[in-house]
């Protein structure tokens, strides 16, 4: 029998930050494909590459291979996120939005308050392109 590789991750976020609400989305039973996929495929776009450059018995030839296929993968998403929620394609053009210094979530709608400080990295690097 192969030996396994044994993996366990546990994290218990707030409800209503960035990460709790991803995480019930991937555990919940109505999306498209498994619990595992959802994890897995992107966790390989992101990181495959590296995991098998780490690996000295792997060809430089067929690292590049992997990456490649990792860059495909991850425009692929690109493209379905921009076509799912009628992005631009050009992340220069978003506007920027502007909010009070004293606002410090967003209410959801369901009653219950989204810790916007959650979202604080991924708007300073969109700043950047601004």
């Amino acid at each position: 029998m192969p030996e396994q590789v044994n993996f366990v991750f546990r994290y218990q976020p707030r409800k209503m930050t960035k990460y709790g609400i991803l995480l019930k989305y991937i555990g919940s039973d109505g999306a498209d494909m498994s619990r595992n996929d959802r994890i897995l495929r992107p966790a390989a776009a992101f990181w495959l590459p590296f995991a098998y450059q780490s690996c000295a018995d792997v060809p430089a030839e067929k690292v590049r291979q992997i990456a490649r296929s990792a860059v495909y993968q991850l425009k692929l998403h690109i493209q379905y996120l921009e076509e799912s929620f009628a992005l631009n394609k050009d992340v220069s053009t978003l506007p920027r939005p502007e909010e009070p210094k004293s606002f410090q979530g967003h209410h959801n709608g369901s009653g219950a308050f989204l810790d916007t400080d959650d979202f604080q990295d991924e708007d300073d690097i969109l700043s950047q392109f601004t």
